[in-house]
C-alpha cells in the first residue's frame, strides 16, 4: 500500500506543478494585458486547488502509515528526527510548507472569487498562487537536493 501512495504522490506532484504554471501564466497574462477574468481563468485555479488537495490527501496518508512519517518520529524520537536533515524534511519541513501552501491556495481561491473587478482577481490570484506555488517547489524533493537522498523525477 505504500508503494501505490509513494508512486500516486509522485505522479500527481506534475499535476500540481502543470495546474499551477498555468494557472500563473493565465494570471500574469490578465494582469499585464488587462484582460478579462474569463472562466477559463477559474477554472484553472479551481484545477489547481483540486490537485493539491487529492496530493495533500495521498500525503497524509504516506504520513501517518508509511515510515517517514510519524513512524519515525515514534520509533526514534522527536530530537533524534530534528538532528538528521533527511529526516527532519520528511517528518517536519515538507508537510508544513505544503500544508501552508495548501491554505493560502484556499484562502486564494476565495478571495479571487470575491474581488470586485476583473484586474483585482487577476492580481489577487498571481500573488496567492504564485506564492503557494514557490513553498511548493520550496518543499518537492527534487533530484537535485542530494541531501535528502535520492528521490527520482518519476517513480515506478
Amino acid at each position: 500500500m505504500h508503494t501505490l501512495l509513494l508512486i500516486l504522490h509522485s505522479w500527481l506532484r506534475w499535476a500540481v506543478v502543470i495546474t499551477a504554471i498555468w494557472t500563473i501564466a493565465r494570471s500574469m497574462k490578465g494582469t499585464f494585458s488587462n484582460t478579462p477574468y474569463t472562466a477559463g481563468d477559474n477554472r484553472s485555479n479551481l484545477f489547481f486547488m483540486i490537485s493539491c488537495d487529492l496530493q495533500m490527501l495521498i500525503g497524509l496518508g504516506l504520513y501517518f502509515f508509511g515510515p517517514m512519517g510519524l513512524k519515525a518520529i515514534q520509533s526514534a524520537g522527536m530530537s533524534a528526527v530534528m538532528q538528521q536533515s533527511s529526516t527532519r524534511f520528511f517528518t517536519i519541513e515538507h508537510e508544513t510548507m505544503m500544508i501552508l501552501a495548501l491554505i493560502i491556495v484556499h484562502i486564494g481561491r476565495s478571495v479571487v472569487k470575491k474581488a470586485p473587478s476583473d484586474i483585482k482577481k487577476h492580481k489577487k490570484s498571481l500573488a496567492y498562487f504564485g506564492i503557494a506555488f514557490i513553498l511548493i517547489l520550496l518543499a518537492i524533493p527534487w533530484p537535485f537536493r542530494t541531501a535528502l537522498g535520492f528521490h527520482p523525477w518519476f517513480r515506478f
